[in-house]
């Protein structure tokens, strides 16, 4: 047997309204009782849970239910995880947080494809005035919204603009279930079961300090791809610059078609500009066809410009002491890293580097097939919720 990953929270320190845990023991009974064991404390609010989906899902949701009886369970599958040891891929990453400290209401949405405007808006208000209910802090400054998505479900960008509008001045960020890269099946787990085509919205209430952000660490290069053909509701581009999509992308990279791998589309990505800030477009897959099916939406007349890694360990690294200057020492941060910051770090041989960084910081979370930050669905970035502790008085 693997040893339990556990958190480096102690849990005889009170101050804590946070554990951690996380396990890569390949049975799912196992690896289910690790993370209870790990994540033992009174009275959690909720948990949430990171799993990779080459486990036999039901057997682990079975385990889970039974350990976690009467509490609320919220989790999904992903393209590799964060524990508290660090970058890690075929296991399962946890968190849970304790009532003490935090109020929490989730709520699944079960069909995204005829999830309307309307119904997120009912929805919202909903969960709003039942967190009232039971909030520890009051909800205007002291409550965030966590979102987890059917990765394959090519409905992230209406969700989310329609769930952003319902919660107004309430920061939403969160991470597109995956598949560990097969683009077939992706999961999200509530209440007792594991299902595709659904969401999960999380109101989270607290009173320790918060900081949102999403970021990424790319840098601009002169090679321009205009998309002149494609199919918008696929995300599929048939060409750049009236040319085979594939095929112009490899020139302005020095690529040959047999390189296109996810590795590569990690470590040369493309972005959109939208007003002063460029977005990245990262690209799925290749096509048969020479198209290129992208993660986030795209359309006929997009501009995408070459991009390239500014230092993806400097970049996080300076990002993360930004945010523990702004908070203190952050009990937890819940991040949702993009597949291709993960292929850019395998790429790179930076697994160990990216661990202790992200184990230094207590960061818990997964490889995403798209970042959520309130209404827009981005690529490429490190996106999440840093929590400090409630005695720090720095915010």
């Amino acid at each position: 047997m693997k040893p339990q990953l556990v958190s480096n929270l102690s849990s005889s320190t009170p101050a804590s309204g946070v554990k951690r845990a996380g396990s890569e023991n390949p049975n799912p009974d196992e690896a289910a009782r690790e993370i209870h064991a790990g994540l033992a404390q009174e009275s959690p609010a909720c948990i949430i849970f990171y799993c990779s989906a080459d486990y036999c899902l039901e057997l682990l949701s079975q385990e889970l239910e039974k350990l976690f009886s009467g509490i609320q369970l919220i989790g999904c599958t992903t393209a590799g995880e964060i524990t508290p040891l660090g970058c890690r891929v075929n296991s399962i990453s946890a968190f849970s947080l304790s009532s003490a400290q935090f109020a929490v209401e989730a709520k699944l949405i079960e069909n995204l494809a005829s999830f309307t405007a309307d119904e997120a808006e009912i929805l919202v208000s909903d969960m709003v005035q039942r967190l009232k209910n039971h909030a520890v802090a009051p909800i205007a400054g002291h409550s965030f919204a966590l979102s987890l998505l059917d990765g394959m479900s090519i409905r992230e960008e209406l969700v989310l603009n329609a769930l952003s509008s319902g919660l107004q001045e309430i920061p939403l960020v969160g991470g597109s279930a995956g598949d560990n890269q097969h683009f077939v099946d992706t999961q999200i787990y509530f209440n007792g079961t594991f299902q595709a085509k659904s969401a999960v919205l999380v109101l989270v209430n607290t009173i320790c300090p918060f900081e949102v952000f999403s970021s990424h660490h790319l840098i601009p290069q002169t090679d321009k791809l205009v998309v002149t053909r494609a199919s918008p509701y696929e995300r599929v581009v048939h060409e750049f610059n009236a040319e085979p999509a594939a095929l112009e992308y490899c020139r302005i990279n020095g690529l040959a078609i047999e390189d296109l791998t996810a590795e590569t589309f990690g470590v040369c990505p493309l972005a959109v500009q939208l007003s002063d800030e460029l977005y990245a477009r990262s690209i799925q897959k290749v096509n048969d066809d020479l198209s290129l099916t992208f993660f986030c939406a795209i359309d006929v007349g997009v501009i995408l410009t070459s991009m390239r890694s500014s230092g993806l360990v400097a970049h996080t690294k300076e990002l993360l002491s930004r945010i523990t200057e702004k908070i203190g020492s952050p009990q937890v941060i819940i991040g949702y890293d993009c597949i291709h910051r993960r292929c850019e770090i395998d790429r790179l041989n930076l697994v160990d580097a990216m661990s202790e960084l992200y184990a230094r910081y207590n960061v818990i979370g997964f490889n995403t097939y798209g970042e959520q930050s309130n209404g827009m669905h981005l690529n490429h970035t490190l996106t999440g919720v840093a929590i400090g502790s409630v005695d720090d008085g720095r915010r």
